[in-house]
């Protein structure tokens, strides 16, 4: 065995390192220390990423059936209030903590509804961390919930629960637990209110929420779940309004569309159509094992089953750019993830089993790739399961390795029924999507011939003949 190195200078630097020099973060206080691991970043991007934390929790109602309303309010002052009328936070006392459901939520990291399956099918909110993280990074944070006939309210600084004198986060501050009866109300309101003051020592001063962004994910939400009601309103004024981001200087925005995204994929479509929007849909179930209590409160590793649900829109233009949108639980995916691959995986292989079967492609023709069977595509991808697995806090990437299989299955036994036993009017614009679908080695030839013979601009490519339902 060789012997361990040894010097003056390391036998002083070892002497300087002690167990008392390690530090242990407890509570909030890792979320304020080091606030970009949970939200991302402390400009605007992070402020943003705090309030969809809460409007996921209230999305969240909706996709379970509870919530018909969420409404997103922004104040002169810097803060930003989300409310629904879903079924309001828990008021009870959580027997293990001998805290209120609104003080575990708002105070402990890993908190929540969304673990075991008890509360929420599906859900976007993740880890329980949501709300808890938004609390620490907040000066100030009001809450009020609607349940059980009364209005119950509790205010924090920087995570910690108490009441404040008066009016924003200036206000003088008394620390201490416990929920405040304010006000009474029929038995059968619920929702939940939460208001909150980004902490300026955290987030830089110039940080704010544009208002396109807020309308934009507004729109995109009320797509995903039909028949939800959200509304934007911008209390902040009419200056600066095109800073913010304002389209129009409109300070108030209210969205609803009842046909799901099949109206959004029409919406996101650049050119005319070749086919009318197609939805695919399916589910199937997989096996995950994950850390569940026990009757001691240990965590022990078990096997749980679930079901993954796919829905797919999709149509095909005359343009030769592509436009894809995926979503987890209704929450944004823009770097992809396991969904995504498994539909990208379906579509190339479906398209070249169907070009051979129509003889559009023979042998010894390359097959298809991704970058020609998604010319001219645009394509939402949604798919909803509890407890998906991101990679990261900020959700922009779906982890869960069952996805790929699922979606996959589901998008190409729905393709092969599209190509195969089409509907009334789908057999036209189903030969017609083929037939848009050249062999790499002859698409650039045919973009390039095209060019010169009618001077097609760059980015687009020759049109296929448009087929539309009858």
């Amino acid at each position: 065995m060789s012997a361990p190195i040894t010097s003056a200078a390391s036998g002083m630097a070892a002497d300087a390192y002690m167990a008392h020099h390690l530090s242990v973060l407890e509570g909030l206080d890792a979320v304020r220390k080091r606030p970009g691991m949970y939200v991302g970043s402390t400009d605007s991007r992070g402020l943003l990423h705090c309030l969809w934390e809460l409007f996921d929790n209230a999305v969240d109602e909706a996709l379970g059936g509870h919530c018909s309303r969420i409404e997103v309010t922004t104040y002169p002052d810097g803060s930003a209030e989300v409310r629904d009328d879903g079924r309001g936070i828990p008021v009870d006392v959580e027997p293990k903590t001998g805290l209120t459901g609104v003080e575990l939520v708002m105070t402990r990291l890993h908190a929540g509804g969304k673990f075991g399956g008890g509360s929420y099918t599906a859900s976007g909110g993740l880890h329980g961390v949501g709300a808890s993280v938004v609390n620490a990074l907040a000066i100030r944070c009001d809450v009020e919930v609607d349940r059980a006939g009364h209005t119950h309210a509790v205010s924090f600084r920087r995570g910690v629960p108490g009441e404040f004198a008066g009016e924003g986060p200036d206000a003088r501050f008394a620390p201490r637990s416990g929920l405040r009866q304010v006000r009474r109300v029929a038995k059968r309101v619920t929702g939940t209110r939460i208001r909150f003051w980004p902490d300026r020592h955290i987030f830089l001063r110039d940080a704010e929420l544009p208002l396109a962004a807020l309308a934009e994910r507004a729109r995109q939400t009320a797509y995903l779940v039909p028949g939800l009601v959200v509304r934007v309103l911008d209390r902040r004024g009419a200056a600066d309004l095109d800073r913010r981001g304002a389209a129009d200087g409109a300070g108030e925005q209210e969205f609803r569309f009842d046909g799901g995204i099949s109206e959004f994929c029409a919406h996101l479509a650049p050119d005319e159509p070749v086919s009318d929007v197609l939805r695919l849909s399916g589910s199937g179930q997989f096996t995950e094992t994950v850390p569940v209590l026990d009757e001691h409160g240990h965590m022990t590793p078990a096997d749980v089953e679930r079901e993954l649900t796919v829905d797919v829109a999709l149509r095909w233009g005359t343009g030769y750019d592509s436009v894809m949108r995926s979503f987890v639980n209704v929450i944004a995916t823009p770097k992809g993830g396991t969904h995504v691959a498994g539909f990208e995986r379906a579509l190339v292989r479906s398209f070249n089993e169907q070009l051979r079967a129509a003889r559009l492609l023979r042998n010894g023709d390359d097959p298809v790739t991704k970058e020609d069977v998604t010319e001219g595509l645009t394509a939402v991808v949604a798919v909803r399961l509890p407890e998906p697995q991101f990679e990261g806090q900020t959700k922009e990437v779906l982890g869960t390795p069952a996805a790929s299989r699922i979606v996959a299955q589901v998008v190409g036994q729905e393709l092969r029924a599209f190509f195969t036993e089409p509907k009334r009017g789908q057999k036209q614009q189903g030969r017609a999507v083929l037939e848009g679908e050249p062999a790499p080695q002859k698409r650039a030839c045919q973009l390039g011939a095209a060019r010169q013979a009618g001077g097609l601009p760059v980015g687009r490519r020759p049109k296929r003949a448009v087929h539309r339902g009858g």
